[in-house]
C-alpha cells in the first residue's frame, strides 16, 4: 500500500517545482508503471515509452497534479488511458496501412512489378509532408488518427464541407505523388 503522506509532501514540493519531489515519485513508481503497461501491451518498449510520456507531462502538469487526492490512482489511470490510446492508435495505423496497401493497388498501373509497397509509402509521406500545413493535418486527423470528419471540423473550427474538400485535395496530391515517381 503505497504512503500517502510521504506522495502528499511529495505532490506539495512537486507544485512548488521541485526537482527532488519529482525524482522521488519516480524512482517510487516508474518501475510499477513501466510493469502495468508491460502486462496490458506486451510490449517493453512501448510500456517504457508510456511511463516516460507520463511522468514528462506529469511534470508539465505539476501545478494540477499537486492537488490529486490520490497519486498511484491517478498515475495508474493515466497508463491506462495512454495504453488505450496506444492501442487504438496501433489499430488505426494497421488500417492506414490496409489503406495504403488499396492505394497502391489503385496505382499499379503506374508502376512497373518490381516497384516495392515501401516506395510508394515513403511517396506518400513525402506527399503528406509537402502540402500545405491545413491540408497535412486533417489528412492526419482522418487516414491516421482514425477521426471522422465531423470530429476534425469540430475540434479545428471549421465545416465539415471544408474538411472533406482538404482529404480531397490530399488525395488527389497523394495520386499526382505517386503517378509522377512511377512513370
Amino acid at each position: 500500500m503505497p504512503d500517502l503522506t510521504d506522495d502528499r509532501r511529495h505532490l506539495e514540493r512537486l507544485g512548488k517545482g521541485d526537482k527532488d519531489a519529482f525524482a522521488a515519485l519516480y524512482r517510487k513508481y516508474a518501475g510499477q508503471c513501466v510493469n502495468f503497461a508491460l502486462m496490458l501491451l506486451k510490449d517493453a518498449d512501448a510500456a517504457k515509452d508510456i511511463t516516460h510520456d507520463i511522468f514528462a507531462r506529469i511534470w508539465n502538469q505539476r501545478d494540477r497534479v499537486s492537488g490529486v487526492s490520490s497519486f498511484s490512482s491517478y498515475l495508474f489511470r493515466m497508463v491506462r488511458n495512454e495504453v488505450l490510446l496506444h492501442c487504438g492508435r496501433a489499430q488505426v495505423n494497421r488500417r492506414y496501412l490496409d489503406y495504403l496497401s488499396v492505394v497502391s493497388e489503385e496505382f499499379r498501373p503506374h508502376t512497373d512489378e518490381e516497384t516495392d509497397f515501401e516506395d510508394i509509402l515513403l511517396v506518400v509521406a513525402m506527399a503528406v509532408d509537402r502540402m500545405p500545413e491545413q491540408r497535412a493535418k486533417i489528412f492526419r486527423m482522418s487516414r491516421m488518427d482514425g477521426l471522422p470528419n465531423q470530429e476534425i471540423a469540430d475540434s479545428l473550427g471549421l465545416s465539415i464541407r471544408t474538411v472533406e474538400k482538404h482529404i480531397t485535395n490530399a488525395l488527389q496530391d497523394i495520386r499526382k505523388e505517386i503517378e509522377e515517381s512511377f512513370e
